[in-house]
């Protein structure tokens, strides 16, 4: 399902760390702004450590990386405790399959069996609780759906 093609709006989404990122940078579609606004507004800990560690990642010497981290955390600090998710237990199994069956079936290097981990956790996390997943990275959860469609994505593309 992609935003602004299909006529069906979710009632809740979990972001993925693709709507900060696309957000923060000034390139989510405009289009899907009044869907951000009508739908549940929901969060996971995993996209909250993917941004986390990106502070990490930046290189302190240069110029930029503090109003980036200063960002980044302005983010964090605005999500909502009480409309965050984290992963249980039943969930890190469902995403462990999920990620293994992957790996197996593609091939992937242990470096990308994490990253489609943190994927999974959240693909698994908002089908356990009911919600679509909102994100752009259409080749990692286009994958997990095939796999398990009994969750929902929406996936968008930048204008």
């Amino acid at each position: 399902m992609f935003l602004g093609v299909n006529p069906d709006r979710p009632k809740s989404l979990l972001y993925d760390t693709t709507v900060y990122v696309d957000i923060l940078q000034g390139r989510f579609p405009a289009t899907g702004e009044t869907m951000l606004r009508a739908a549940d507004a929901w969060h996971s800990t995993v996209a909250e450590n993917e941004l986390a560690s990106t502070c990490a990642l930046l290189d302190p010497e240069h110029p930029d990386t503090h109003a980036v981290v200063k960002e980044i955390a302005g983010i964090i600090n605005r999500i909502s405790a009480h409309r965050t998710i984290a992963p249980d237990r039943e969930t890190w199994h469902s995403a462990g399959i999920l990620t293994g069956t992957i790996a197996r079936i593609q091939g992937a290097s242990k470096a990308d069996r994490r990253r489609m981990l943190n994927d999974a956790l959240i693909f698994a996390t908002a089908r356990k609780y009911g919600h679509t997943v909102l994100t752009r990275n259409i080749a990692d959860f286009d994958i997990l759906q095939q796999l398990d469609p009994a969750g929902r994505v929406l996936f968008y593309k930048l204008d």
